[in-house]
């Protein structure tokens, strides 16, 4: 049997201006019915729009649903002690009945890390140590590490997050999101899933080929890494009328609108589910669509992805 279809929605990132809070709040009551099978927030520090801060919109979504996962898509686990991102997500687990996945990366923005006084050089083994001790507290009721950045004995956090039997490593799901080939060793070495952004099929079916051979290298042969991609969406009657409503978005971008375009998803349902079709082709079976639109817009465009897309998608029992 093939693996069901799940398709997410993301957001964050307001550059054409953000919703009130009792907008989010009703969107995440009425996701559910809709067909929606996750939510994605996504984590900047300095950016150059509006941004909610993860931990305190996630506790807002699981308060309003009840069936939903939940998770950031990518935590920017570098800026912050691990311990304290453990008993947050800890928490947010217990509250919301083990819903929670972790997703995490690096990000790109060198100037969060300056502001927080955190040297950019040694991100990459900064966040493996924080993957480590955030499996480490979630596994162990008296957890120790000893590493580079972070070092304790005899830690305890309570609750622990419900154990997992999905994985490999039994704890809260860690995704590993990035594309550099550094995101994609650290997928092989200790993800439970790879989080892709923004890729054409062929280079999504190229980065789980890569992963898939590193794995092998790391001893995971046959390790169960899952994958999701994250595509930006617009729904309109046709392919013309959604660029034409995507217009302020693709004016900011520049020359790079034709990228992003290719790395998009746009047009009628059926064209956005044809484009879908190409890469589920490629064995992907988990997307977080993201809709681009204005605060007047969202709502009606996260309830199309849900009832349009999502639907189509949904195993009949």
């Amino acid at each position: 049997m093939k693996p069901q279809v799940k398709i997410g929605a993301g957001f964050g990132l307001w550059r054409l201006g953000m919703p009130s809070a009792e907008t989010i709040a009703r969107v995440a009551e009425r996701a559910e019915e809709w067909g929606l099978d996750s939510f994605w927030l996504s984590d900047h520090l300095l950016a150059p729009s509006p941004e909610l801060d993860v931990v305190a919109t996630l506790a807002l979504i699981a308060s309003r649903t009840t069936r939903i996962k939940l998770g950031p898509s990518v935590l920017l686990l570098n800026l912050h002690h691990p311990l304290m991102v453990a008993k947050a997500f800890a928490s947010l687990d217990y509250l919301s009945g083990s819903r929670m996945v972790m997703a995490v990366g690096t990000g790109s923005n060198l100037a969060d890390y300056a502001a927080c006084g955190i040297s950019p050089h040694a991100r990459g083994r900064r966040l493996d140590e924080g993957i480590e001790v955030l499996r480490a507290v979630w596994r162990d009721r008296q957890a120790s590490y000893h590493g580079r950045f972070f070092n304790f004995d005899d830690v305890t956090i309570e609750p622990r997050p419900a154990p997992r039997a999905n994985n490999d490593f039994g704890t809260m799901d860690i995704w590993i999101g990035g594309r550099a080939d550094s995101a994609l060793r650290r997928a092989a070495r200790l993800g439970d899933g790879f989080f892709a952004s923004f890729q054409t099929p062929e280079e999504y079916a190229d980065s789980m080929r890569k992963i898939r051979a590193y794995a092998a290298d790391y001893g995971r042969t046959n390790a169960r890494i899952e994958s999701g991609l994250i595509l930006l969406c617009r729904i309109a009657a046709t392919r013309e009328k959604a660029i034409e409503e995507m217009q302020p978005m693709l004016a900011a971008m520049g020359r790079g609108a034709e990228a992003f375009l290719e790395r998009s998803v746009f047009g009628s349902a059926e064209d956005i589910i044809s484009r879908l079709e190409k890469y589920i082709a490629k064995g992907l079976d988990k997307f977080v669509l993201w809709p681009v639109a204005a605060p007047d817009s969202w709502e009606h465009q996260i309830e199309r992805v849900g009832r349009e897309i999502a639907t189509n998608y949904a195993r009949t029992v």
